[in-house]
């Protein structure tokens, strides 16, 4: 997967595979601020409105994912913050809630000026439940809820380190980002999307580094203890493993079409680049499976 889809710079791409420093990562935070109220939609939403009803709705529906993403991590966000290990995590953590409440009112930007959604979140919310399917509803919902909710009730350093691992270096850096590299493959098919571009370039940026703050955790506990840290994760990539086999065949059996018209690949496309992002993911932090 290049990096190039997603406009990354070298910096940022290079957070997502290298341990840094978690004063470098809250200082390219303080270097990295934007507004959604920046960007200019008018361009997309005049080219949104002259493509077919058939692509219209697999564009919205591929923006639901975005939605669920979004709204979910924002949410589950809280417990990390309780449970962090120490002030410099927690300072990083809570530069994330605001980058993540910062990209969900992106999205809703997109709905209202883009697909012209109006009523506010809950009709946007409301839309976007319609095109919940049942993968996304695993992947964005129950899994990552049962690896990162337990932090509400244990804050011990394997249920944080699981925690992470499950949002930081699975739900940001393997669900997040195979979404946007087919997304932006989507906006360069269709042309005429500059400022969903634009958005998305912002917010790779920010998720690189949000990437980057997973990444150089676990390095810290690989580091403390390989041993017992390596047992863990592997334990749950044979677990995510496992479910990305039943979420190809679900997808293949229910959402060919859907998964086609909304990203433009196969399901096995798709799942074949997070597979390659597991892969790059897991190497990042030294393990090899």
């Amino acid at each position: 997967m290049a990096t190039d889809e997603l406009k990354l710079t070298t910096e940022d791409a290079e957070l997502e595979e290298t341990a840094t420093p978690f004063s470098a990562l809250y200082a390219h935070w303080e270097r990295s601020q934007w507004s959604p109220l920046d960007i200019d939609f008018t361009t997309d939403a005049e080219t949104f409105a002259a493509m077919s009803e058939s692509d219209r709705h697999g564009f919205v529906w591929m923006f639901a994912n975005r939605f669920h993403a979004e709204f979910n991590v924002a949410r589950l966000l809280a417990p990390f913050l309780l449970a962090a290990p120490d002030w410099e995590m927690q300072l990083l953590l809570a530069t994330q809630v605001a980058d993540e409440h910062r990209h969900m009112q992106c999205v809703l930007r997109v709905y209202e000026d883009v697909f012209g959604v109006r009523g506010g979140i809950e009709a946007i919310r409301k839309l976007a439940d319609e095109g919940l399917d049942p993968v996304s509803k695993t992947l964005l919902y129950d899994t990552l809820e049962e690896w990162t909710l337990p932090l509400l009730e244990r804050q011990d350093e394997d249920t944080f380190l699981q925690a992470v691992v499950a949002y930081h270096l699975i739900g940001e850096g393997v669900v997040a980002r195979t979404g946007q590299y087919l997304a932006a493959r989507q906006y360069d098919r269709y042309h005429g999307f500059p400022g969903l571009v634009e958005g998305q370039r912002r917010v790779s940026r920010d998720e690189a580094r949000h990437i980057g703050i997973g990444v150089s955790y676990v390095r810290r506990r690989m580091e403390t203890d390989r041993e017992h840290t390596s047992e863990l994760i592997g334990s749950m990539a044979m677990q995510l493993y496992a479910l990305a086999g039943e979420m190809l065949d679900t997808a293949n059996s229910q959402m060919s079409d859907l998964v086609g018209s909304g990203y433009g690949v196969t399901p096995q496309e798709f799942y074949e680049v997070a597979m390659q992002l597991t892969q790059r993911r897991l190497k990042s932090i030294g393990l090899d499976l």
